[in-house]
């Protein structure tokens, strides 16, 4: 008897990173030494080691300059470079330098539990060869009912697993070029009632499935099964991450954004990506200089963008990019280092993120396309330091890019920097920061209407059908609840929505204590709401315009950050530039701040 079982066969080239990884006892000496100098006695007696694990230990550091002997007059002794108190002080990971081996890995997914092995540990055949098959009783399952996760974030984890083996071992790189995913079947053959090749490490649901094929009466040719495996991975809670935040790291303005995006460039060390929603060419080649610098000084561009499909506005981005790419093609150094993604990723998301020469990541989210924008817009930016947040910032772009599975190299490069971002040490700080995605912008809404206690100010380039149910309606409960001042800013109307309709939803609003204000000469396109001093969150949606994407998550990305002052410091920037925000004590002032 065969026993065909549907099933998933992936391959692809790694790259495995080898090297010995350092042990905590290793870490528990240097930072032990950080702090005085001790002898090996003395860290023998305080951690209960024997002497020959301090000794290899210390020896091990000091190979990599990150202890050193100090001698006594009573002895000898150890104390930490230098080097060493800064990587201590930094919470960095200690050096690693490991070996790179490329090789060739297989694993083969089935599909009736969700269960993953090495290929060279089933049979596997094609459903040409299926079809070809002599045997005169052949069974072949059919899953109902879903199926494994083939996400690009479930597929590394697999292939993680199977590739790297033990804990000096790592994934380091996928060649995306090489990746071949096929669907086929996984084939189990049984004589005299007993199963043959199957897998030892396959799961007791599978063993129950080919179980049931097995025992059925003779001329069964095909057998229904349930899935049984895992269901498909929701979308994680966004974590709150306690760090450090520098009130100078919201950029406001449309110049500051400029300012702010050269500035990124001349310090990049070696990695740039810019998710810019929309493109011109225009507006690229204002940029090139800067770019050009960078890519001679080493550093590496991905230009990814996320017109939404369907309409005009991918067809002109489409066109952008492919100028884009002209202009970079026919210069031979930015050629080389400068990659124009040609599909939209169908975020409305803007993005930045680069490396620094000390090893860290720095990322920014807001509401400024980058590559678009002719910086004359008030925009807002707010600018991502802290490992974990940063962390979560590559987890999204690779969930956004990481639609063809291992094929992505971009997707598979964030999460590796992901994991390693998340070896740092948490420093903590009063600052309290979280990502935004999809629905969750509208439980933002919710919050700061339901705990705000003196204003609520909301920022919107567009207004536009959904800005009653979304905005207006959340703003009067606040005004009903505690009599607090509440504000919406906006730019234009959009969709089926006309300045007379936008006058009239005016009207309307304030009766119930709501101010719905249209920008002047200045246009807003950032987007914020900001609610008594402490809270902020800045993003891409347009609150007053769009809904969130239930489907699609990292559609919209925006940030959320709780500190004491930072709203404070936004609207007062902001009061500058829109006085009207303030009510009648900032237009009084206003003559004070001119653009």
């Amino acid at each position: 008897m065969l026993i065909a079982i549907p099933a998933f066969r992936l391959s692809c080239n790694v790259g495995i990173d080898k090297g010995r990884a350092w042990s905590v006892i290793d870490e528990m000496i240097l930072w032990a030494t950080a702090q005085q100098k001790r002898t090996i006695a003395q860290l023998s007696t305080d951690s209960g080691l024997p002497r020959q694990i301090i000794v290899a230990s210390i020896a091990r550091l000091m190979r990599f300059r990150l202890i050193e002997l100090t001698v006594q007059s009573n002895g000898a002794a150890f104390q930490a470079s230098e080097y060493g108190k800064e990587v201590v002080a930094s919470g960095r990971p200690l050096p690693f330098f490991p070996k790179r081996e490329v090789k060739r890995v297989s694993f083969v997914i089935e599909r009736a539990t969700g269960g993953f092995f090495p290929t060279g540990q089933v049979r596997v055949i094609s459903e040409t060869a299926l079809a070809n098959e002599t045997d005169q009783d052949l069974r072949l399952v059919v899953v109902q009912g879903g199926g494994p996760s083939m996400s690009h974030e479930a597929n590394l984890g697999r292939l993680s697993q199977i590739a790297a083996r033990g804990w000096e071992e790592q994934v380091a790189l996928v060649d995306g070029r090489t990746s071949s995913l096929r669907a086929e079947f996984m084939m189990i053959r049984v004589v005299d009632g007993v199963p043959r090749n199957v897998p030892e490490s396959a799961s007791p649901g599978l063993r129950a499935v080919i179980d049931k094929a097995a025992s059925l009466p003779e001329g069964t040719t095909q057998v229904s099964v349930g899935y049984g495996g895992s269901a498909q991975e929701a979308e994680p809670a966004p974590t709150a991450h306690y760090c450090q935040f520098d009130l100078a790291d919201i950029v406001i303005g449309g110049s500051a954004q400029l300012e702010f995006l050269r500035k990124l460039l001349a310090n990049a060390d070696s990695r740039v990506i810019v998710h810019s929603t929309f493109l011109d060419h225009r507006r690229f080649k204002d940029l090139f200089p800067d770019i050009r610098a960078a890519c001679l000084r080493g550093v590496t561009f991905d230009m990814l963008w996320g017109a939404e499909s369907l309409d005009d506005e991918e067809t002109r981005n489409s066109a952008s990019a492919v100028e884009i790419a002209k202009m970079v093609r026919d210069d031979r150094d930015v050629a080389r280092r400068f990659r124009v993604h040609m599909r939209s990723t169908g975020s409305h998301a803007k993005i930045l993120l680069a490396d620094t020469a000390e090893g860290d990541w720095i990322a920014a989210i807001g509401s400024c396309n980058w590559l678009s924008t002719p910086f004359r817009a008030v925009e807002l930016t707010a600018v991502l330091r802290d490992p974990a947040v940063v962390a979560d910032v590559a987890v999204a772009l690779q969930r956004m890019v990481g639609r063809r599975g291992l094929s992505d190299d971009i997707a598979t490069e964030m999460a590796i920097v992901a994991r390693d971002l998340r070896r740092h040490s948490p420093k903590g700080g009063p600052a309290k920061i979280s990502l935004v995605f999809g629905d969750n912008h509208d439980v933002i809404m919710r919050t700061a209407s339901g705990s705000a206690n003196s204003r609520v100010v909301v920022g919107s380039h567009r207004l536009g059908s959904t800005a009653r149910p979304g905005v207006v309606i959340q703003a009067e409960t606040a005004v009903e609840r505690a009599n607090i001042g509440t504000t919406l800013l906006y730019t234009m109307p959009s969709g089926p929505l006309k300045n007379r309709h936008a006058r009239k939803l005016a009207e309307e609003a304030e009766t119930n204590g709501v101010r719905l204000i249209k920008a002047g000469d200045i246009p807003l396109h950032g987007k914020f709401v900001a609610w008594d001093d402490d809270n902020i969150v800045i993003t891409s949606l347009n609150w007053a315009s769009a809904s969130s994407d239930l489907d699609f998550p990292q559609a919209d990305i925006g940030v959320h950050i709780a500190l004491d002052g930072i709203a404070e410091h936004a609207l007062n920037i902001l009061e500058r530039i829109f006085p009207e925000i303030g009510g009648d004590r900032a237009i009084a002032n206003s003559n004070r701040w001119e653009t």
